[in-house]
């Protein structure tokens, strides 16, 4: 498939040349730095309802503290969802040139365009390129990457929370730009600029949705279906504290009604005092001994899921 061209200025007299994989790095660099520049639109991960549920991450605890009992058995979950956008950009692109058999130069057609400059460029975006996401709860090394969400994982005695991060920086390459149809009279060749570089993030966009490649995932194991998925980061579970049966022993405060059997002495039209066999009904103070069985809840924790952020790369 024939590459884009650009000038060669190694060569007397200059000439013009295939871009080779080298080449290309400027050109990538450009694409995905423009498509870091904002945390929206086709193809970027977010909190978005509207757009596509990709994972969720369930963070669930007992509302309790330890050591206390008697505890109940319920539960509060706090909910992550994730989203990715799956829509369609709109294109108003500046193509490269390549050079055809019969010594002529072409803008490059989608088929074209698309194995070349953009396979180059997705290769990139998911080998942890600008613009690509990762979990963890610190910054991946290499570049700069920003804290685009917060997860946390509540337990009674401390929190512990991880991130969805985003690489929007890298240092740039050696400056090679392809080269475009000037149609100025007379019409020729020219340079594209950044700004017409930039253009191609549209297809970026476009093609994350039409490949796959740069699609994300939140789960505990890799997707199943289409194509080859890997890791991002690192894996974050949900834990909570264990519970365990406790008896004990305690002061007794309370109505009581049941049977009583016993001296009972009152004033009846006068004194009388005798032995009373019958049911009792009121109010109880005293100390209760006896074997009463509840639930308390204990400092260690148990694992409840695990999920990782899966990107797909082929």
């Amino acid at each position: 498939m024939p590459r884009p061209l650009k000038i060669d200025t190694g060569t007397t007299p200059v000439s013009f040349k295939e871009m080779s994989d080298a080449d290309y790095d400027y050109l990538t660099h450009v694409i995905l730095t423009q498509f870091a520049a904002s945390n929206t639109g086709v193809g970027t991960v977010s909190s978005n309802s509207s757009f596509t549920l990709i994972g969720t991450f369930s963070d669930t605890y007992r509302p309790y503290t330890v050591g206390q009992h008697p505890i109940g058995t319920d539960i509060t979950t706090v909910t992550y969802n994730f989203y990715q956008d799956y829509g369609t950009a709109t294109e108003t692109l500046v193509r490269p040139v390549h050079y055809d058999v019969g010594a002529n130069t072409f803008e490059q057609d989608d088929t074209t365009l698309n194995t070349t400059v953009m396979a180059n460029v997705l290769a990139n975006l998911v080998n942890y390129g600008v613009g690509s996401y990762s979990l963890s709860p610190t910054a991946p090394v290499g570049g700069t990457w920003v804290a685009e969400r917060t997860i946390q994982n509540t337990t009674s005695a401390a929190n512990n929370v991880t991130y969805v991060w985003r690489k929007t920086a890298a240092t740039a390459p050696s400056t090679v730009r392809p080269l475009k149809v000037n149609s100025t009279s007379p019409i020729s060749v020219k340079e594209m600029s950044d700004a017409e570089i930039q253009t191609l993030t549209d297809r970026l966009r476009n093609r994350i949705v039409a490949t796959g490649i740069g699609k994300y995932a939140v789960q505990s194991t890799a997707p199943v279906s289409g194509g080859t998925w890997v890791t991002r980061g690192s894996a974050f579970s949900d834990t909570r504290e264990t519970t365990s049966t406790v008896s004990y022993t305690g002061t007794y405060s309370g109505t009581y009604s049941g049977n009583y059997t016993g001296a009972y002495t009152r004033f009846f039209a006068g004194s009388i005092g005798g032995f009373f066999s019958g049911t009792y009904i009121g109010f109880y103070t005293g100390n209760y001994s006896g074997n009463y069985s509840g639930l308390t809840l204990n400092s260690g924790t148990e694992t409840v899921s695990t999920v990782s952020l899966w990107v797909r790369t082929s």
